[in-house]
């Protein structure tokens, strides 16, 4: 059987730029370190921007970046962003080669990798380290490759619009995977439910690397680990600049209340029916709600909520989980599909809040959904002002996870990821079991001597069976035991006590847990605090960015401004009902350009053919056409639809920047050729300024520079932010080549002002 194929209409000449990615990942205890290794390679005439929008685990901590080009090695250095995206722009401007590391949002990351000129390859390596967690006897090793299409509007979420991830069809990225566990781990039962893996066994270590040596980039790589033998976790030190950094990873153990002695719950079902869980993920969600109805008891209350476009609860409040009750929601579990259109679960949650809950008894909230939305700031917020303890589930091949676990995390519930070949179903049921667990009253930390600071400093949750990460700083190195003492209540203790053995790494790697324990603080600081720390311990964070330059010789510099290759995502493994993971559909290959007739199909048979096929943009080649004219789109859901690689511009921006920033669309490069008024008129500028920079011309101003001068001008000033960055790079690049005389520099600005420009 062949794999899944179809085809859009490239952009003039452009290729992908992404050739491979190659990951060397160490798991030793709780801890990882992971290597990625991409490699680029500019196929093309002219000299390339390529940027590459990615996933990273949630807990992934950056540890270095590094550049090799043209036999030399260079290493990354953390700036505060705005120096580092200054930098950054500076070396494209004078025509050298750069790389900018950005984090977008928690787990979320930009490489912007400039001036690769033709011919020229690049690799770029990323290294971070993980810790990470048991939950029961299960330790999950995850490792992002995609991302899945997101509901909602990118740009609104805070990215720049040559950072919004496009999804292709025929994208085919491949990356090959090494991982070498160690220690304990190494002779631990294991699963791999997304890929077929080789395995290698030698005394204390197990390799394993993916069969076949290379995969397609369609689904995150999952390897599930189990317990080898009961153990109340591990505790690690090492040296920091204040004395001493402790790492205790406890594994708390005690039984939860049983049966129908538990206090009465209040319970809300919300299940994601929007279009990207069709087909794996929809059919064990509703496996696993029917299993979980059976599961409540008489003294629960509960309600179920579906929701996509719009959501809709079976009841207006929480009712008795009676046989009445039960009966009508098997009933509309049994009828649930994907159809409901987007994934607005902001409003699904807000109407889960409303149906209220009995006095005395504390709302508990079961989320099932991929998590794919843009806009989840607000959400989060908005659910730690709830009141409601939310236990989330993500599901799918490439699921969000860094929203469905900041959901959980934020109030206090707990959080799952269930990839489509695992048992979803008994998953989720066991996940839903931890709303029964008793809360805990109260946790004290004993460290062997008086920290500096902890982290973090209180507990939102703590459930049986789940790794608890917890760090110390203290004046000396430690020495002795860390012991946890946990109050249910329902009365039951838990006293649990770790040895603190030396943190034992490469040298190279010395610094990884003072790293790890600083960037557990940054959250805790205020914006100016984290930035310093960050600085101090070169972290990317929200705050900081990663950026190196390679310094050409005068005559190997990039002539003219890059053209922008993103990087396409690939088509998450079962997104959309494209198929199953366990089986995939086939389907011939087919070219998507203007029209479908072009493809030699008609209208009516490509509807009929899976709906994965129906969810591309059909778009006029006219680029230059206003967003409002020339879209030739067919049944394509409204969050998939682009808008061009520089996007639409901001509310405030000038008729001319739109103008501009239509004429100049990043994929081209290019240089900026506009050198008469009349063209400026043309694109929208005042007429009535026109004719007064006329008279200028006429004492002998040449009419070029005028025009240059007045760009500038107005890319100091606000009309200039409306500008796209390509724009803005041109006419950066433009005054460069042409130096303005200071005396029109200063006139022409002080004229945009006078103009209210």
């Amino acid at each position: 059987m062949s794999a899944l194929h179809a085809m859009l209409e490239p952009r003039g000449e452009a290729r992908v730029a992404l050739q491979s990615v190659e990951v060397q990942a160490r798991l030793l205890g709780l801890l990882s370190e992971v290597t990625l290794t991409q490699t680029y390679r500019n196929l093309e005439q002219t000299p390339i921007e390529a940027v590459y929008t990615f996933p990273l685990p949630l807990d992934g901590v950056l540890l270095e970046l590094t550049l090799e080009l043209n036999g030399q090695t260079l290493t990354g250095v953390v700036q505060p962003r705005p120096s580092a995206a200054a930098r950054y722009e500076r070396a494209v401007d004078e025509g050298d080669s750069a790389v900018l590391l950005e984090q977008l949002q928690p787990g979320l990351f930009s490489l912007n990798l400039a001036n690769l000129l033709p011919g020229e390859s690049a690799r770029i390596r990323i290294r971070y380290a993980q810790l990470h967690r048991w939950q029961g006897t299960r330790l999950r090793f995850h490792l992002p490759t995609t991302l899945a299409p997101r509901y909602g509007d990118p740009l609104a979420a805070g990215l720049a619009p040559h950072q919004v991830p496009e999804t292709v069809l025929d994208a085919e990225h491949g990356f090959s995977l090494t991982l070498r566990i160690e220690g304990a781990l190494a002779r631990a039962e294991f699963e791999c439910p997304s890929h077929p893996v080789a395995v290698e066994d030698e005394p204390g270590a197990r390799t394993l690397r993916l069969a076949g040596g290379s995969r397609l980039m369609d689904r995150d790589f999952i390897l599930v680990l189990r317990e080898p033998d009961a153990s109340p976790g591990q505790g690690l030190w090492a040296r920091d600049r204040e004395g001493g950094v402790a790492l205790a990873a406890f594994h708390p153990r005690f039984p939860a209340s049983e049966g129908d002695t538990a206090a009465p719950r209040c319970i809300k079902l919300v299940v994601d029916g929007s279009g990207s869980m069709a087909g794996d993920a929809i059919a064990q969600a509703r496996l696993a709600l029917g299993e979980i109805l059976q599961q409540l008891r008489v003294q629960d209350r509960f309600n179920l909520i579906a929701f996509g476009s719009s959501a809709q609860s079976l009841w207006p409040a929480t009712v008795p989980a009676d046989a009445g009750h039960l009966q009508v929601a098997r009933h509309f579990l049994q009828g649930l599909e994907a159809n409901l259109g987007g994934t607005e679960i902001g409003a699904a949650l807000e109407l889960a809040y409303r149906t209220g809950s009995p006095p005395g008894v504390a709302p508990e909230l079961l989320l099932i959904t991929d998590g794919e939305v843009w806009q989840q700031g607000p959400v989060i917020e908005t659910a730690a002002r709830s009141g409601h303890r939310i236990f989330s589930v993500g599901v799918g091949s490439a699921v969000s996870e860094a929203f469905v676990r900041q959901l959980a995390e934020r109030t206090g519930g707990a959080c799952e990821l269930v990839s489509p070949r695992e048992d979803m179903a008994e998953r989720i049921v066991r996940h839903f079991q931890r709303i029964h667990q008793p809360k805990a009253r109260s946790v004290q930390i004993v460290w062997p001597g008086k920290p500096i600071r902890e982290i973090p400093e209180h507990f939102a949750a703590l459930y049986a069976g789940d790794t608890l990460h917890l760090f110390a700083w203290l004046p000396e190195i430690p020495q002795g035991e860390v012991r946890l003492e946990v109050t249910t209540e329902d009365g039951q203790t838990l006293h649990q006590s770790l040895p603190l053995a030396p943190f034992t790494e490469r040298e190279e790697a010395s610094d990884t847990l003072p790293r790890l324990a600083a960037q557990a603080r940054l959250q805790t600081l205020t914006p100016e605090e984290a930035r310093e720390l960050a600085v101090a311990y070169q972290l990317i964070s929200p705050h900081t960015s990663c950026v190196l330059v390679h310094e050409r010789e005068v005559g190997e510099k990039a002539d003219g401004v890059p053209a922008l290759r993103k990087v396409p995502q690939v088509l998450a493994a079962g997104w959309g009902g494209a198929g199953s993971v366990e089986a995939q559909w086939v389907a011939e290959p087919i070219c998507l350009r203007s029209g479908p007739q072009e493809a030699g199909l008609d209208y009516k048979s490509l509807m009929q053919r899976p709906a994965i096929f129906r969810s591309v943009q059909l778009k006029s080649r006219n680029s230059e056409a206003p967003e409002s004219a020339g879209q030739d789109y067919l049944d394509i859901p409204a969050f998939l639809r682009r808008t061009g690689d520089e996007g639409p511009p901001p509310p405030s921006c000038r008729p001319l920047a739109a103008a501009l920033n239509a004429r100049y669309p990043g994929f081209f490069g290019g240089v900026l050729d506009i050198d008469s008024l009349a063209e400026l008129k043309a694109l929208g500028l005042d007429p009535k300024l026109i004719d007064e920079l006329s008279a200028w011309v006429d004492k002998k101003t040449p009419e070029a520079l005028l025009v240059l001068a007045l760009l500038q001008a107005l890319l100091e000033r606000d009309t200039g932010k409306g500008f796209s960055r390509h724009v803005q790079r041109l006419i950066r690049r433009a005054a460069k080549e042409t130096p303005i005389p200071e005396p029109l520099r200063v006139e022409v600005g002080l004229l945009a002002r006078r103009w209210g420009l």
